[in-house]
């Protein structure tokens, strides 16, 4: 199964509508759930093999899944990989590199021996482990050709997609939605999810932003068309001695997050791009990630604790998103 490196924290705030079907199950290591009214019965299209497609490209935890067979491929052989993988390397390399490597798709090496991951290390790293994981991570050591789609390490490197596989995969489900004419839908994996048309009663879809102490979300979007996903910092932690760290690893320093961020929402057009600025806005932090969705436009909501609560901050372009 396809374990995530950001574990998200959606809650839709939404009543089964008339004349809408739903389905669940279980993917890629978590949950999904579809509601959506379709001309045909919503259990005849191929949500779960969508997802399982997807899961069967991009899983780290998978050793005959298409990227661990890249993974384990030579320094300097070229593989060719279907356009899907090739898709969701290239986004989350273009995302790296406007990021300046906050979201590196090659940060696996540092997450394992922090103790996460398909390939965790038991024991807690030391430094010359993480110094050695650290020479590992480098995007720019990918060589990615589109035609026909080939990938080439220039180096050793690992490549893991946690940060946008699951925002890919309900983006595909969505594809399968569309095209099977459903007039509105929302499409959830993880808490990462996607909608189009109306939500319940005529009004925008209500995604509610989960309080990481539990009760009330600590805020609501509306959204008719796009994406939203989170990335969180205390959802997966891991205690070495007197530290609990987080498994959200920063792919420049080498170290855990340790900013006091929360958790950071993104919306945007589709689910990948959502899910990989959320990672990388996380890693960034409050200051500096506010800064970099300013200036790129996003609508994001950061949350971090202040007292005994927490403190919710947007940006301009999510404040026409908050609900009332």
């Amino acid at each position: 199964m396809l374990r995530a490196g950001t574990w998200l924290t959606l809650v839709a705030l939404l009543a089964f509508g008339c004349g809408r079907q739903a389905i669940d199950g279980t993917a890629m290591g978590t949950t999904y759930a579809v509601q959506a009214a379709c001309p045909e019965p919503l259990a005849n299209l191929p949500v779960a093999a969508t997802l399982a497609d997807v899961e069967g490209r991009m899983s780290t935890w998978d050793d005959a899944s298409e990227l661990s067979r890249f993974n384990r491929a030579a320094v300097g052989e070229p593989v060719a990989v279907s356009v899907p993988l090739f898709t969701v390397v290239e986004a989350a390399t273009r995302l790296a590199a406007q990021t300046d490597g906050a979201l590196d798709p090659t940060v696996a090496p540092l997450v394992a021996v922090w103790g996460f991951g398909a390939h965790a290390q038991a024991e807690p790293p030391t430094p010359a482990d993480i110094r050695v994981a650290r020479h590992q991570v480098a995007y720019q050591r990918l060589a990615l050709q589109p035609r026909p789609p080939t990938l080439t390490k220039l180096a050793p490197l690992t490549l893991d997609l946690s940060a946008v596989a699951k925002g890919y995969a309900v983006d595909r489900v969505a594809d399968v939605l569309a095209a099977a004419g459903c007039g509105s839908y929302l499409a959830e994996l993880g808490g990462e999810l996607r909608v189009a048309g109306n939500g319940p009663g005529g009004r925008p879809w209500r995604i509610g932003v989960e309080s990481p102490s539990g009760g009330a979300p600590l805020a609501t979007l509306a959204i008719r068309e796009g994406a939203i996903a989170t990335a969180g910092n205390y959802r997966q932690t891991r205690r070495l001695g007197e530290r609990e760290v987080s498994h959200v690893i920063d792919p420049r320093s080498g170290q855990p997050t340790a900013h006091g961020l929360a958790s950071v929402t993104v919306a945007a057009a589709t689910a990948l791009a959502a899910d990989g600025y959320a990672t990388a806005l996380l890693v960034l932090g409050q200051k500096d990630g506010m800064a970099f969705a300013e200036r790129e436009g996003l609508a994001a909501v950061f949350v971090a604790p202040a007292g005994d609560g927490f403190n919710v901050r947007e940006t301009a372009a999510a404040a026409g998103y908050l609900a009332n």
